[in-house]
């Protein structure tokens, strides 16, 4: 494999993390004496991929931010009764910035509908980390530091709620069959699936407490393509479904 392969394959292999985390360890250092602190938190991401967290003020994580907004996040796969060391994880490392966006805020609710319980609370705030280096590890001695720029959808990517959210909710509402037939080609699970996310890279498929990740052939460039590619998806699908069956 050349190194433009490899580059390729990190490059998927973080962004698949990310973008379908549902739960990471977050580490920030105790506000009164600046030694170490780990908790479990909820983690969505922007449409660039950049990581949300909503955490409240009153929390341990929430004062040691105020103080010190340098944070890690460790994102490791779901083993799934596998040997976790053996699985790929991803450090990143950044600063928390209370953003006060709510069509971000609703992009976190839309992944994490429990969450529009507390979210109007005064004591929760938005966070987006500015990730400035990743630490990914994929296997035994398959160890690499990346730049953001790496696995970080870039400046000008596509990030219009209208688009997002336009897409998205055609899609729910009028072709939810349709949407279950592109969670069935990445996940066994036969819930009630739906679209929670979309962005230029591709879409973000929730089910509970169950998150999927499918990838465009190419950025989109607006949801005319975005509804194209959604084709292209099904019809593809849908062929080796139909092979599949012959086959049998």
């Amino acid at each position: 494999m050349n190194d433009k392969s490899n580059t390729e394959t990190r490059t998927r292999t973080v962004q698949g993390l990310i973008r379908t985390a549902s739960t990471v360890t977050l580490a920030t250092r105790m506000a009164a004496d600046g030694s170490p602190y780990a908790s479990l938190v909820l983690m969505a991401t922007d449409p660039r991929g950049r990581p949300l967290l909503l955490l409240s003020d009153m929390a341990v994580h929430g004062q040691n931010i105020a103080k010190d907004p340098a944070v890690s996040l460790l994102i490791a796969s779901d083993p799934k009764g596998r040997d976790p060391l053996t699985l790929s994880r991803v450090s990143l490392q950044g600063t928390a910035e209370v953003i006060a966006d709510e069509r971000l805020l609703e992009r976190f609710i839309r992944r994490f509908p429990p969450a529009k319980l507390y979210a109007k609370f005064k004591d929760f705030r938005l966070y987006r980390v500015n990730v400035s280096a990743g630490h990914l590890v994929a296997g035994f001695g398959d160890i690499h530091w990346l730049d953001p720029a790496d696995f970080i959808l870039p400046e000008g990517a596509l990030d219009n709620p209208e688009v997002e959210n336009g897409v998205m909710d055609h899609m729910n509402s009028d072709h939810a069959d349709a949407v279950q037939e592109l969670a069935a080609s990445v996940s066994d699970h036969a819930g009630e699936w739906e679209i929670c996310g979309v962005d230029e890279a591709g879409i973000d498929l929730r089910c509970g407490w169950l998150y999927e990740r499918l990838l465009f052939e190419q950025p989109a460039t607006g949801a005319g393509d975005m509804r194209i590619q959604i084709i292209e998806m099904l019809k593809k699908i849908r062929k080796l479904t139909d092979f599949s069956v012959h086959m049998r």
